[in-house]
């Protein structure tokens, strides 16, 4: 009998979850998190007494209070989030060492070689699921699959907070409407629609190429488990700015502090960078990215800053417009460099004395001189300044 290999897991409305643990007089009612009501930007998350109202992840605040007039509104504590998602990996990692971090809620975990720590492999997977909810204290909904693809689909049949095991992945699939069947992007639905294609198995008799190309080998009579691990990951931090901004040192001073955080991010996670991008939005909408690689892999913020003031100003440009959001990636991520630098590693030495004083103390505890301007626009935390619209993703 084939064994399924992989898991996957997704912490339940993430942010909204958190927010009704550390609330709970807040659990049932509407929650929607991003930010408050009359305010700009775009929901984060919305809990499932939101989603009923039509909310969604990406709407627009000011829309998600037209929909659900009676929702409370909350900005979101990133800094608490992003803790608990490493929490949350971390249970993981004690049960597989391949584990593959799809966002800060979500993962897959390769269970095929760790299936006789129990006596079934769901066994296993209930398992895993029972202690990443005891230690984060949040709702998880899981899925097992032959493949990432049918995992990812049995967790979305468990929602939400249930365990599901998908045992005909290629039935199941064939009997999805195409704008349920991951892959299957708007373009090439809008062209199968105008074909008469509506679900999964219609595509697979009329398309079959297009079935392969999509589901990487399903219609060769079976999936395949699943691509390998990415060698690289990226992490962002962006913001969106209560007002719009000109003034070009106000906008420097938010993408220093945003950098900031991903320093301190990239030094627990022990990576180095290898590529940095910069993104901004124009008050017509208007977005435009710029990147460029390091001249060596770091994690250093006096070396990524030197990267992406050029890559800002470059961007800056573009249109004779305030803006509306700044962000800022770092990309090709790796655990190790094969070739040192030639000159000094002082400043990775003092970004690593930062941090350090920063996990003792609180993120708050030092901050870069040209954050300061972001005092008399952001309430201080002891974990960091409460943006109006930020947004961490892995």
């Amino acid at each position: 009998m084939k064994i399924p290999a992989v898991l996957h897991l997704d912490i339940d409305a993430f942010f909204a979850a958190v927010e009704e643990t550390l609330d709970p007089s807040l659990r049932g009612r509407p929650l929607i998190v991003g930010g408050l009501a009359h305010e700009r930007g775009v929901v984060c998350t919305a809990s499932y007494a939101a989603r009923r109202f039509g909310v969604h992840s990406g709407m627009a605040l000011r829309t998600a209070a037209k929909k659900c007039p009676q929702a409370v509104f909350r900005r979101g504590r990133f800094h608490l989030y992003s803790r608990i998602s490493r929490q949350f990996f971390a249970c993981l990692r004690r049960f597989s060492p391949r584990v593959e971090e799809m966002s800060v809620d979500e993962a897959y975990v390769d269970v095929g070689g760790s299936r006789y720590l129990c006596a079934s492999v769901y066994e296993l997977a209930a398992r895993i699921k029972a202690a990443a909810e005891r230690e984060t204290g949040l709702k998880i909904s899981a899925g097992l699959g032959f493949t990432r693809l049918g995992a990812k689909l049995a967790c979305e049949a468990a929602k939400p907070g249930g365990l599901f095991w998908l045992h005909d992945e290629e039935e199941f699939i064939a009997q999805l409407t195409l704008d349920k069947i991951p892959g299957v992007g708007p373009q090439t639905y809008f062209v199968l629609q105008g074909l008469g294609v509506r679900r999964g198995r219609e595509l697979k008799g009329k398309y079959p190429a297009m079935w392969r190309k999509i589901f990487a080998g399903l219609g060769s009579g079976g999936m395949e488990r699943g691509r390998p691990e990415p060698a690289s990951r990226s992490f962002s931090r962006e913001t969106t700015f209560p007002e719009d901004i000109r003034d070009q040192g106000l906008l420097y001073s938010h993408l220093a502090y945003l950098l900031d955080r991903l320093a301190v991010h990239l030094l627990g996670e022990k990576l180095f960078a290898g590529r940095v991008e910069v993104k901004v939005r124009f008050s017509d909408f208007s977005t435009f990215c710029q990147r460029a690689a390091l001249p060596f892999p770091t994690y250093s913020y006096f070396h990524l800053w030197q990267s992406v003031l050029p890559l800002l100003r470059s961007l800056l440009v573009k249109k004779d417009l305030p803006l509306r959001l700044v962000g800022v990636k770092v990309e090709d991520l790796q655990a190790g460099r094969d070739i040192l630098p030639f000159f000094s590693l002082r400043d990775e030495k003092m970004t690593a004395g930062i941090g350090s004083v920063k996990a003792r103390f609180g993120f708050s505890s030092l901050r870069s001189a040209r954050s300061l301007l972001l005092e008399d626009l952001y309430p201080i935390e002891r974990e960091g300044m409460v943006l109006k619209t930020a947004s961490l993703t892995k």
